[in-house]
């Protein structure tokens, strides 16, 4: 029977799909949430086999779509397109059976037919269409939230660009040896850009910076510095390096008794003595200083026990206190042919008026009385070798010119001596290293704080003379070294200046 043959219709023809749809899974456009499947075209399979194709909206049937009856029922074959509300037919709609023979078109309510009516059934096709508006759509508001992000982002960006400050703090170091300056840059934010006189020195997200500038020599030299953060904000500084800041400041060199390694204990004796302040003669720069700390050296590198060494600094080193040394203090530790004796002296020297005789010049000397306050050199060399040692070994920072060690005059009317081998001799068994030839000034370093000669004297017992580096020092090695490094010195200081020496080159002073 064809149902569309009989307008005159009255009664509803309800077709039920509850309980198809209470066994059925989600549609293919749910996702993962049945609560989310809204706005969509999708498929659902049932557990009966029944299947739907169409609209979804609000977690149901809403809008066109067609239903299939494929389950073994009744109904098997048939279908219905059209709307649907809420899960049911509902608005304008098409039932077929599952042979073509029986059609329902027409207006439905609530799942049944209410009257015949001719339907315009969209396309296939336009549920596809539909789909596309709803991509459309929702590429519209994704588009959408991304402006509206990136409006966010750009508000932020203008407010952090407004608060944004630029602390710019610029510090240099001293030129180093070569002359480079370091420049410390600190910018206080994210700086995208920095220039030092127009060079690019790149961005740093923490503002820091360290870099090397090789200022010009004998002129000031400015350097302009422009630091950009990344809101846009800019800031200019410049500093200026003075000639005079460019002056590297030379490595001062340093006595480190410390590091040596200390020589074993011998039968040893020393004296040494240093005078800087006299009572009336100008003074000796750094000579109670030179004294002092040749003390470590005759310990450390000469092997002298502490117990075996008698010093007289200043004060202490008045003419009967010198003589007392050399002539009672000192046989008490002199043993016939046993016993190695080392004298230090810093301070003063004079020749006698005639150029006959040295003195070293103790705290209380006289000019005028030379003879009677001085401590005439022969004599200490007598004493010494009267006990019959094994060695004497003296060094002396002194000078015989008749000036102190910064050139000023000790005795207007003294004459530099000059004695001869022949005419002025120390026994076999001395040796004697001294500052300066006689008509020469025994300068002092202000840079070094010590004599020229007793700095480099105990920097070489150091081991800085040891030429093979076997912690061994022989007196022609440490000669060697004198004679290289004092003219050098002195050479800075417009001056000339020549170690002396006499005694055996081969013999180990220091022998570790």
């Amino acid at each position: 029977m064809n149902l569309l043959n009989r307008p005159t219709i009255s009664a509803l023809i309800v077709f039920c799909v509850g309980s198809a749809m209470a066994q059925s899974q989600l549609p293919s456009c749910a996702g993962k949430d049945a609560r989310r499947w809204t706005n969509c075209q999708g498929v659902i399979n049932f557990i009966n086999g029944d299947r739907y194709e169409g609209e979804f909206r609000d977690g149901k049937w809403n809008g066109w779509g067609t239903y299939y009856h494929l389950a073994n029922n009744q109904f098997r074959g048939d279908k219905y397109t059209g709307q649907f509300l809420n899960g049911s037919r509902q608005g304008s709609g098409r039932y077929t059976s599952a042979n073509g023979g029986e059609t329902l078109e027409g207006i439905w309510n609530s799942g049944a037919f209410v009257r015949a009516e001719r339907v315009n059934i969209p396309a296939p096709n336009d549920f596809a269409l539909l789909e596309e508006r709803k991509r459309i759509e929702e590429e519209k508001m994704r588009l959408s939230e991304e402006r509206r992000q990136m409006d966010e982002e750009r508000k932020r960006r203008e407010t952090a660009k407004a608060n944004a400050k630029i602390d710019l703090r610029i510090s240099t170091t001293k030129p180093d040896a070569s002359g480079i300056v370091i420049f410390n840059i600190q910018t206080g934010t994210d700086t995208s850009s920095l220039k030092i006189n127009g060079e690019e020195q790149g961005s740093n997200e923490q503002g820091t910076y360290q870099i090397k500038r090789l200022p010009k020599v004998g002129q000031d030299t400015v350097y302009s510095i422009v630091a950009s953060d990344v809101y846009g904000n800019t800031k200019n500084a410049s500093i200026t390096l003075s000639a005079r800041a460019l002056k590297s400041a030379e490595s001062v060199e340093s006595l480190s008794p410390e590091k040596m390694k200390v020589s074993q204990s011998r039968d040893a004796v020393a004296i040494i003595i240093g005078i800087q302040d006299y009572k009336r003669l100008p003074k000796a720069e750094f000579a109670s200083d030179d004294a002092r700390a040749f003390y470590d050296y005759a310990v450390r590198a000469l092997g002298v026990r502490p117990q075996n060494i008698k010093m007289l600094i200043d004060a202490e080193a008045e003419q009967v206190e010198i003589y007392r040394a050399f002539k009672i203090w000192l046989p008490g530790f002199v043993k016939k042919e046993m016993t190695d004796v080392y004298v230090f002296y810093s301070g003063h020297g004079l020749p006698s008026t005639d150029g006959k005789s040295l003195y070293l010049l103790p705290q209380g000397v006289d000019k005028d009385f030379l003879a009677e306050t001085g401590v005439d050199q022969s004599k200490i060399i007598t004493a010494l070798n009267d006990l019959k040692p094994r060695s004497v070994t003296i060094f002396i920072d002194s000078c015989y010119s008749g000036s102190t060690r910064t050139g000023e005059t000790l005795l207007a009317s003294a004459r530099p001596i000059a004695l001869k081998t022949e005419e002025y001799t120390f026994p076999s068994n001395f040796t004697v290293i001294s500052a300066s030839s006689f008509n020469q000034i025994s300068s002092s370093s202000p840079e070094l704080k010590h004599g020229i000669f007793s700095f480099y004297l105990m920097k070489g017992l150091e081991g800085e003379a040891s030429e093979k580096k076997d912690g061994k020092i022989t007196v022609r090695e440490l000669h060697n070294y004198l004679a290289e490094m004092i003219p050098r010195q002195a050479m800075r200081m417009n001056r000339t200046q020549q170690p002396q020496l006499i005694g055996d080159l081969d013999r180990v002073l220091v022998n570790r």
